[in-house]
């Protein structure tokens, strides 16, 4: 017995667009005999680089602007899936 594939697929975004990329995806695995065995999200955040620009910044008052826009908007996240083949493609 050997062991089934595996597939590991990020999607890139807001939780929203990557959970519609995951959907459609997934729907194009199932006709291959793939299904979803887990899924991970993982929220973006600002990188330390992001902060010292804006507090660079804060010296000519632009800064704070950016430390506004940084947390009002947050950065899109990750969300990891993994599939593996669990036999021919479906019947659908």
């Amino acid at each position: 017995m050997g062991t089934k594939p595996v597939i590991v697929r990020t999607y890139h975004g807001t939780q929203g667009s990557a959970t519609a990329a995951f959907r459609r995806d997934a729907e194009n695995l199932a006709k291959q005999g793939y299904v979803p065995m887990s899924e991970v999200w993982a929220p973006g955040s600002w990188g330390c680089g992001a902060f010292i620009v804006a507090l660079v910044l804060c010296l000519i008052l632009i800064g704070f602007l950016v430390f506004i826009y940084m947390l009002i908007v947050k950065p899109g996240g990750v969300l990891t899936v993994t599939y593996q083949h669990q036999g021919g493609p479906s019947a659908s």
